[in-house]
């Protein structure tokens, strides 16, 4: 396995200077998880990512050089920004998968429940060929491959599920009532039943952001709120995606972390996996994570490149 073989030689290369526990998320793999095919099937999930004019320049790039391309049939980007500039990096096939909003950039309650209200509006054009509406931003990795197995254990068309991962401690309050709520900076994900039943609470765009505006809370935290006052749905926790408020995911200061087994990585600032970048001006070290979970020659190639400069200055 590839990731042992550069465990094994990061650690043997960094006894002497570096702390080599940093790259002790590589040691452990789950056997369960070595069947999954990188290779996808056709499925049901619709993905959706949010950019933004400010943003999509930086970040977008290295997504769609990577796990954008596990299933580019059913993915889908909405950005406020220049949708041809998106384009040019995609075959013309996937030039609609990109949609424009007319959303402001603020970071006001209006603005975010403008952003999530075009999300649901692209599920609902879209509802025929969806089992599942799941939505990320553009600073996450998402190993879409696990992504699709994880939904596998669930109903969507008799579940009405909200699955996601909260960034509190303990439940939020508000309004008379405990709820908790995803923080979209981990990824969430809605089943049919569920988006069946809100339809009317998020479409169309004006009734969203007019009920974020009512509760006062932005969107992953209203729709988590709609959905406890209005249908006593709860959240259901999903433990493998990961936002970036985990401060202590890539620093292994607490337990561990296999990041083989992560379904989704948030990244902030210098809360990225600790490795050396295999490439320069790679965003969250972002084309290395994606090299180090599914190799191909031009991975491999890169790799070697790296180790023999690791063992020549090592010489030096």
């Amino acid at each position: 396995m590839i990731l042992s073989l550069i465990s094994y030689a990061l650690q043997s290369i960094n006894n002497n200077n570096t702390n080599s526990d940093i790259y002790s998320y590589f040691k452990v793999k789950t056997p369960n998880f070595d069947h999954i095919p990188t290779t996808l099937p056709i499925h049901d999930v619709l993905l959706v990512i949010r950019t933004s004019k400010y943003t999509q320049r930086s970040r977008m790039p290295v997504i769609l050089k990577t796990w954008f391309q596990f299933s580019p049939d059913t993915t889908h980007i909405t950005t406020n920004g220049d949708a041809k500039y998106v384009h040019q990096f995609l075959s013309k096939q996937y030039h609609d998968h990109v949609h424009s909003t007319t959303c402001k950039q603020a970071h006001s309650i209006r603005d975010l429940c403008c952003h999530s209200a075009s999300e649901f509006q692209i599920y609902f054009e879209n509802k025929h060929k969806y089992r599942w509406l799941c939505r990320f931003d553009d600073d996450q990795y998402v190993n879409v491959p696990l992504l699709i197995h994880y939904l596998k254990q669930f109903s969507p068309d008799t579940q009405p599920l909200y699955i996601g991962k909260p960034s509190m401690q303990e439940p939020k309050r508000g309004h008379g009532i405990d709820f908790w709520f995803a923080t979209y900076g981990g990824g969430v994900c809605f089943s049919r039943s569920l988006l069946k039943m809100i339809r009317n609470d998020v479409q169309p765009n004006n009734n969203f952001m007019e009920g974020c505006i009512s509760s006062n809370y932005p969107d992953d935290t209203h729709i988590a709120y709609i959905l406890r006052v209005n249908y006593n749905i709860n959240l259901t926790v999903a433990n493998d995606f990961h936002h970036h408020i985990e401060r202590n995911l890539f620093t292994n200061l607490t337990s561990p972390s296999n990041i083989d087994q992560a379904i989704t990585l948030g990244f902030k600032g210098n809360n990225v996996p600790r490795f050396v970048p295999l490439v320069k001006n790679d965003v969250f070290h972002m084309q290395t994570l994606h090299c180090l979970l599914y190799p191909d020659a031009n991975c491999t190639r890169l790799l070697r490149i790296l180790i023999n400069k690791f063992y020549e200055d090592k010489k030096s």
